[in-house]
């Protein structure tokens, strides 16, 4: 295979000595004329291609900057909105500060307020006059505070909180007589952190009460006005049930008679406009549905002045705790 040669064109195997490819023609001696291929369609479709390629790139940085920049804008705007909100809330958090502030120095001018020999600090007039003026401002949330009770009194759990809700509804009164309450207010949660000192409360007044009723009813009586801001104190100044109990006979101590007299002139007043409506609508009307209807509006205009008055007598005899 040494004297072989292969062929450059069709690469046949032939003599070393031969000058020309038996099979395809081929000259060794003569230089290779055939002109290279033409390779400019392929190379402008390769040019094309890439062409596309970048546009396409182009495009796609275009498009990424453009989503960028809308993401910006919205964390901008939502980062705007959400200063303006603490703006809002901050100037709401200042305003109640100042309101609080402002309810702490009229409550501080109160206390400071010097007392004289012989003065005191509720009257039966004072009293059902205050008591009239914020039992009437506040007669529509007390009343569907009262039907909201009546609705949930059967739910279990919650029917406790709303039981000290009402029951202490005159230290709700007595925090601002200037302010109209809510009437879901007996729903706050916070009453129901006070359920065993509540009941604790009750006990140690019944089972205390209960025998001073066989001693001609007299000594329950003062000892039920003794006890009267007990429960108020409990909630209020978070005492125990027997410190509430001291607490409260100490600042009704000299109070009782007038305590009593609020409850009797109230009555009084009360039967006796009860007693000329239904006088003049038997005269008037004769209708005993009318009669029931407007006993009910009087009955309960009764109950919220009652309450209003109970929320007075806190407000003034909590002065007196030390």
């Amino acid at each position: 295979m040494d004297n072989m040669k292969r062929c450059p064109k069709c690469g046949q195997m032939i003599r070393q000595e031969a000058r020309k490819c038996r099979y395809c023609g081929y000259w060794f001696d003569t230089p290779d004329t055939t002109p290279p291929p033409d390779n400019r369609a392929e190379e402008e479709a390769r040019r094309r291609r890439e062409e596309e390629a970048r546009r396409q790139e182009e495009q796609r940085r275009q498009e990424e900057a453009r989503r960028q920049e809308e993401q910006r804008r919205q964390e901008e705007a939502r980062r705007q909105r959400e200063e303006a909100r603490w703006q809002q809330e901050e100037q709401r958090r200042q305003q109640e500060e100042e309101r609080r502030q402002r309810e702490e120095a009229r409550w501080q001018q109160e206390e400071q307020r010097p007392t004289y020999p012989g003065e005191r600090l509720i009257t039966v007039m004072g009293v059902i006059q205050e008591g009239v003026g914020i039992g009437l401002k506040n007669f529509l949330s007390i009343f569907l505070a009262c039907i909201l009770y009546i609705l949930t009194i059967w739910v279990p759990y919650i029917n406790v909180g709303t039981t000290i809700g009402i029951n202490t509804l005159p230290l709700k009164l007595s925090k601002n007589s200037n302010a109209i309450i809510s009437p879901t207010f007996i729903f706050d949660g916070h009453y129901r952190k006070y359920m065993g000192e509540f009941f604790n409360l009750v006990g140690l007044m019944a089972i205390s009460i209960f025998p001073a009723l066989l001693f001609t009813i007299v000594p329950a009586i003062i000892i039920s006005y003794g006890w009267s801001q007990a429960l108020y104190l409990l909630l209020d100044k978070e005492l125990s049930p027997s410190d509430a109990m001291m607490q409260s006979t100490k600042i009704t101590y000299g109070y009782k008679s007038t305590l009593f007299w609020i409850d009797v002139v109230c009555s009084l007043v009360f039967f006796i406009i009860a007693g000329i409506l239904m006088w003049l609508i038997g005269i008037v009307i004769n209708n005993m549905i009318v009669t029931m209807i407007i006993m009910a509006i009087l009955t309960a205009i009764f109950i919220v002045i009652k309450l209003a008055c109970g929320a007075v007598v806190y407000r003034e005899l909590s002065k007196r705790i030390d």
